[in-house]
């Protein structure tokens, strides 16, 4: 008999809008706090959320110190709806976990430099590679058309809407 999964209660389909942009705002402090070494009141403060939030949406994610502060894991598993291109304009994909929404991350900061200079190798170490599923668009002339029709969007990691999946 397979092993039934159950869903997490802060599971984003159960989240209403407003829960939903609140575990945005704690991923945005979590992301702030591994890649800045800042602690949780800090970054939470700079994301315009509150330590209680980060520790609701993100249990797993963080831990106590010797001295007792909270700290950020270095990865967690939780799921994050990303926007991505796609061939006809923005894709919503699932990152499982914080190590594919870095990889995403970088594709878009790469995508952003290819965008700049149009120089092939910008794209090149993300040639066939996917993020939850979704092939990485790395085709110069399938960004072009995009771009050329304004469905190059690269300013935002995080899907705006849960509503869009």
């Amino acid at each position: 008999m397979p092993r039934r999964l159950r869903a997490h209660k802060n599971s984003e389909a159960k989240l209403s809008d407003k829960q939903y942009e609140a575990r945005t705002r704690a991923l945005h402090a979590l992301a702030r706090m591994r890649r800045d070494s800042m602690s949780i009141q800090a970054a939470s403060k700079e994301e315009g959320t509150t330590p209680a939030t980060v520790k609701k949406y993100l249990p797993a994610a963080l831990r106590r110190s010797k001295s007792g502060h909270w700290i950020a894991t270095k990865s967690d598993r939780y799921v994050r709806l990303l926007s991505l291109p796609g061939a006809h304009g923005p894709v919503i994909v699932r990152a499982r976990g914080s190590k594919e929404a870095q990889f995403a991350s970088a594709y878009l900061a790469s995508l952003s430099r290819w965008a700049r200079t149009e120089k092939p190798y910008e794209l090149a170490s993300f040639h066939g590679k996917k993020v939850g599923g979704f092939e990485l668009i790395t085709a110069s002339r399938t960004l072009k058309a995009l771009g050329d029709a304004g469905l190059l969007q690269i300013d935002s990691l995080y899907a705006a809407l849960k509503d869009t999946v």
